[in-house]
């Protein structure tokens, strides 16, 4: 079986191919909705619904008193919404022609089975110019630790892995990317298969060991030779984009502390990071930009996410 399923969305128009606007959500993961998902009884009030609005329609608000820094990509933290509303995200995303990436809260079947899904809604416009959205779902192939310690002893079972997960890759209006769900990020076996393959990887969290995760980020960010995008839940922070850069210019954008529901955003110049991938090290080395690509990363890939921004 392919270790991963590629999936294009709107490429057509490539119009994300050279810059993708990113908005990281900091936002708190409260215990107690996620315990309430456990027991089948999640938080679906009117009052939590309220916020969420509020955070999407300050997302869309930004684009209209910023236009040359309208959101492209909207990220939230693993298990932050509750999967009922996932048909609401999609139509918002739809509508407002802003990608989600946001972890769903853990759907109980009749077996008593707790899935972990990814949701991936991202919106295109059609060739006749209307407004669509194709969601993706995916369920989360390594369940932590922890994670499994809650779920048993809550009398839960956990899917059957991994015949039922496989990841994607993402080939959105130009740009080419993969998520990660939390836990699946400290595989090394499954940071690697998109070596030279994507622009940026994003990981949606809920994982109070930043410390751990931030080596594990900082090492894919070089070792893949991409953006990577990490979104944690505000209580523990350390949401933030990782650039493979020097030191100096590892982390272009950190979240960490507040208790305020906000969003941060920022530019992936695309085009800029594959230009700088597809010269040889003598000109690599004296980037102030990038650190020089690793050993066998391959030039056939990197064109062929140059290739999705040419015209159709």
């Amino acid at each position: 079986m392919s270790q991963y399923a590629k999936i294009s969305v709107g490429l057509h128009k490539n119009d994300l191919n050279e810059n993708l606007r990113v908005a990281l959500g900091h936002i708190n993961v409260d215990m107690e909705d996620i315990k309430n998902s456990y027991l089948n009884t999640p938080n679906i009030s009117s009052n939590r619904l309220k916020k969420l609005h509020q955070l999407l329609n300050d997302v869309h608000q930004h684009g209209i008193r910023h236009p040359s820094q309208r959101i492209h990509l909207l990220v939230l933290p693993e298990v932050s919404v509750p999967h009922s509303w996932a048909t609401f995200i999609t139509k918002w995303a739809r509508e407002h022609q802003i990608g989600v990436i946001c972890g769903l809260e853990h759907r109980i079947d009749k077996s008593k089975t707790a899935w972990n899904e990814l949701l991936a809604a991202l919106p295109y416009r059609a060739t006749k110019g209307f407004k669509a959205c194709v969601p993706i779902r995916r369920l989360k192939k390594h369940y932590s630790p922890e994670e499994n310690h809650q779920l048993v002893n809550n009398h839960l079972n956990v899917p059957k892995l991994p015949s039922k997960s496989i990841y994607q890759l993402f080939q959105w209006r130009g740009a080419s990317f993969a998520v990660y769900n939390c836990y699946e990020l400290a595989s090394l076996e499954d940071r690697s298969i998109f070596k030279a393959k994507v622009d940026f990887i994003i990981c949606s969290e809920f994982n109070p060991d930043v410390n751990y995760f931030s080596n594990i980020v900082e090492a894919a960010a070089r070792d893949l030779h991409c953006y990577v995008v990490q979104v944690n839940s505000a209580q523990f922070g350390d949401s933030r984009i990782v650039s493979p850069s020097k030191t100096d210019r590892l982390n272009p954008l950190r979240i960490k502390g507040g208790d305020n529901q906000t969003f941060l955003t920022m530019n992936l110049p695309l085009k800029k990071l594959r230009d700088h991938q597809r010269v040889g090290y003598g000109i690599q080395k004296d980037s102030d930009d990038y650190k020089p690509t690793p050993p066998d990363f391959s030039l056939y890939h990197t064109e062929a996410r140059i290739k999705l921004g040419l015209k159709k």
